[in-house]
């Protein structure tokens, strides 16, 4: 039987321990709620809705540009495409700016304060839509997990969003998730955002998913 030498055996456990530690990192942002109704009884019946960027920035754009696309190919909602929001209100997308108190075990959050909800009501005016769903990726990180002889890479993007039904201005849904996606060895021949946007479209694919199956609205 091949005996590991002492260096070797510090060397593998350092390996394991910085695993366990960035694996925890992790772990500590991963609560995973793609779509989750605030009350589980509410019933809804398919109708218009929007998916509305929370801000300008690329991977909020691209979270909302997702949804919208997902939404309009495997809903029975009338859903309003990115072109016409933009064609109905100037300047978007708009800077909504989402609470950075909400714990991240909370599982049905409300991302908005009243003064960020009047500018979704403002837009819901113009838009004339029963639902507005607004959308933002929080953050991305990049974690490497190595072991004793190999290691993965991933890109982890963390979505939140509220769903807001009309009349009324109610959050009756929220979004707090988490997907992710690895680096292959092609990441040296691919743009740098590629595996960022692969993340969000696997959230995106999440988000709707849930979104079906909690409004009973699959084609």
């Amino acid at each position: 039987m091949k005996i590991m030498n002492i260096s070797t055996l510090r060397r593998t456990a350092v390996n394991i321990f910085s695993a366990v530690i960035l694996l925890t990192l992790t772990a500590c942002s991963n609560s995973n709620f793609p779509f989750n109704p605030i009350d589980k009884n509410k019933t809804y019946k398919p109708s218009s809705i929007a998916v509305i960027s929370g801000g300008e920035q690329d991977a909020h754009v691209k979270l909302a540009e997702f949804i919208t696309k997902e939404l309009t190919e495997r809903s029975t909602f009338r859903v309003m495409t990115q072109k016409e929001i933009a064609k109905r209100i100037s300047g978007y997308p708009p800077t909504v700016t989402y609470r950075s108190d909400i714990k991240e075990d909370d599982e049905k959050p409300n991302w908005l304060t009243p003064s960020e909800k009047a500018k979704l009501n403002a837009i819901q005016a113009k838009l004339k839509v029963d639902y507005i769903f607004v959308v933002w990726n929080r953050f991305v990180r990049r974690v490497t997990v190595r072991s004793y002889n190999s290691g993965t890479t991933t890109d982890y993007v963390y979505p939140a969003g509220n769903l807001i039904e009309y009349p009324g201005a109610k959050v009756v849904a929220s979004t707090m998730s988490v997907a992710g996606s690895d680096l292959s060895p092609l990441a040296l021949f691919r743009d740098a955002d590629y595996y960022i946007l692969d993340a969000l479209n696997e959230a995106s694919e999440d988000i709707v998913d849930e979104f079906l199956d909690v409004t009973k609205s699959k084609k």
